[in-house]
């Protein structure tokens, strides 16, 4: 464990949708901005397809710039997770996708920050937390209106 660790969400929603429903839904990143109020622009860098490596942007309510990501881990139907790893700073925003009875699924949203990443990061906490939240509930609320 680093030394310096700053946590900013861990927040499950739960949707009345299947599993995989939801996890394809969600690696479409060309319709983020139809669905997420909180993203102004999302798109996926060039050279492969969903996987650890796959890279994608997207510019937040709170940012001018867009926000270069890696997935760094990855299981189809189950987890998608981006971010930075070096050894000096860690940022990752992890999203667990587990199937629930009834076809219904739970979201996990999970974001860390640690070494210089939780310093440089604290000033943002509470913007990157109200984002992560509007993200979940976005996601939950986009299969309420398909329903």
């Amino acid at each position: 464990m680093a030394l310096l660790r700053l946590e900013f969400i861990d927040y499950s929603t739960e949707i009345d949708a299947p599993v995989e429903e939801v996890f394809t839904f969600f690696k479409d990143v060309d319709q983020w901005t139809s669905w997420a109020t909180g993203i102004k622009k999302a798109y996926r860098k060039p050279g492969g397809d969903w996987g650890v490596g796959f890279k994608l942007a997207f510019v937040p309510n709170f940012l001018p710039i867009p926000l270069d990501v890696t997935v760094l881990d990855f299981e189809e139907g189950r987890l998608i997770a981006w971010g930075l790893r070096t050894t000096v700073a860690t940022m990752v925003h992890r999203f667990d996708f587990e199937p629930l009875e009834g076809d219904r699924c739970r979201v996990r949203h999970r974001e860390y920050a640690e070494g210089l990443l939780a310093v440089l990061s604290r000033p943002l906490r509470g913007k990157i937390e109200d984002f992560d939240r509007l993200l979940a509930d976005d996601l939950q609320a986009a299969f309420r209106k398909k329903a």
